[in-house]
């Protein structure tokens, strides 16, 4: 009965959504209509001068997609990816695999409304998801008030330190969101932003790394290499995941040095040089010991079966020199993972809280995030300072 509580709260919570929203945004200038019609107008990209890029990119999902089926159990896909693959990826699968270079382009530069994105970039009551030319009034209405609530999110989670400049994207994917100002905001862009810009004050001036869990299709990671100098990125994720952000980062950062899987070992000499490393799941075993300044997850880790929780929370402290910051969707995955990371020697917490991000919608939805230190040396003072705090 109490669960069946919170999930009829919750969906009456997000039915009600745009009602509220149009009563909390009343008189803002930014809540037209308009903003969410000309955000969600085609934005594709035609250029076809991405042969060598794509052909780079199949060599390395082809390598990874049949090393997997080999990989230890916690690196296996879930229920449900295994489900999305087989309903709504199959066209982009088979174009990997059989290096259908056309086919393929069709689909990745317009990633963000085609399927071969699904699970990646949701698309809920988008008109081009149902079959229809225009967007529902209560879709946008629903779009406009989420968009403006986690810009003003944003704001107070970054305590104003950025124009709303800073949220533009590039023009990779055939992109939407809500036009604010006259420049196109996604929907993912604040709260990308700010995991980029939270990494940041982790690490370091000079030289530094970062490895993520779950990067998606590269949303964070084009922010934290945009802004950041002197920086080596590691991304591990499932084959299909790996293969779309190898796509977007590619395009977003040609003069960056890129390794795929299957191009060069994971080990500290031939990573020498690199500044992207995008890899499947299963090769975070192989990256050697207290290798990267800064891990970080983002809802992937707090999301796998519990049981499977404590391999991948060993693999990242055991590269880990740094800190590991980890957002999880829901208290339970957080305390989950917060009672394996405190169980070793090595790791204390430094600081843990209620991020809020799906707040708006419904009280049931508390992201939680959680610092922990790795390694027995103190915390500069300087950067526990520079923290984000709640």
């Amino acid at each position: 009965m109490a669960t069946a509580k919170v999930l009829l709260k919750t969906y009456l919570d997000v039915k009600l959504f745009p009602y509220r929203s149009r009563l909390r945004y009343r008189g803002d200038p930014r809540y037209k209509l308009q903003n969410i019609t000309e955000g969600f107008a085609s934005r594709i990209d035609n250029s076809d001068n991405d042969e060598q890029l794509l052909e780079r990119i199949c060599a390395a999902y082809i390598k990874a997609a049949e090393h997997q089926e080999a990989a230890r159990k916690t690196y296996q896909p879930s229920r449900w990816w295994t489900e999305q693959r087989q309903e709504r990826l199959q066209p982009v699968t088979q174009a990997l695999r059989k290096r259908d270079i056309r086919a393929l382009r069709l689909m990745y530069r317009n990633f963000y409304r085609d399927s071969c994105s699904s699970g990646l970039v949701a698309r809920s009551g988008m008109p081009w998801a149902n079959g229809r030319k225009d967007m529902r009034n209560i879709d946008g209405h629903f779009y406009l008030g989420d968009s403006l609530c986690g810009i003003d999110h944003w704001k107070v989670r970054t305590r104003g330190r950025f124009a709303i400049a800073d949220l533009a994207g590039p023009n990779i994917g055939n992109p939407f969101g809500v036009m604010v100002d006259g420049m196109l905001v996604r929907f993912e862009a604040p709260y990308q932003h700010y995991c980029a810009h939270r990494l940041s004050t982790l690490l370091d001036a000079g030289p530094a790394s970062v490895a993520e869990i779950g990067g998606g299709f590269g949303g964070m990671a084009y922010f934290l290499l945009r802004d950041r100098q002197l920086l080596t990125y590691f991304d591990f994720d499932l084959p299909e995941t790996i293969a779309l952000a190898s796509y977007f980062l590619m395009k977003a950062f040609p003069a960056l040095n890129f390794v795929l899987y299957g191009e060069k070992e994971l080990k500290s000499e031939e990573m020498a040089g690199a500044n992207v490393v995008l890899m499947p799941l299963f090769q975070l075993g192989q990256m050697p010991p207290r290798s990267v300044d800064v891990a970080f997850s983002s809802f992937a880790v707090s999301s796998v079966a519990a049981e499977l929780m404590s391999d991948y929370v060993e693999s990242i402290c055991r590269v880990t020199r740094g800190h590991f910051l980890c957002i999880a969707g829901g208290k339970s995955g957080a305390n989950t993972i917060l009672k394996l990371a405190t169980q070793r020697k090595d790791v204390r917490v430094v600081e843990t809280c209620v991020s809020a991000w799906n707040g708006h919608k419904s009280t049931n939805w508390n992201d939680v995030e959680t610092l922990y230190r790795i390694g027995e040396s103190q915390l500069n003072p300087k950067l526990e300072y520079a923290i984000v705090q709640q």
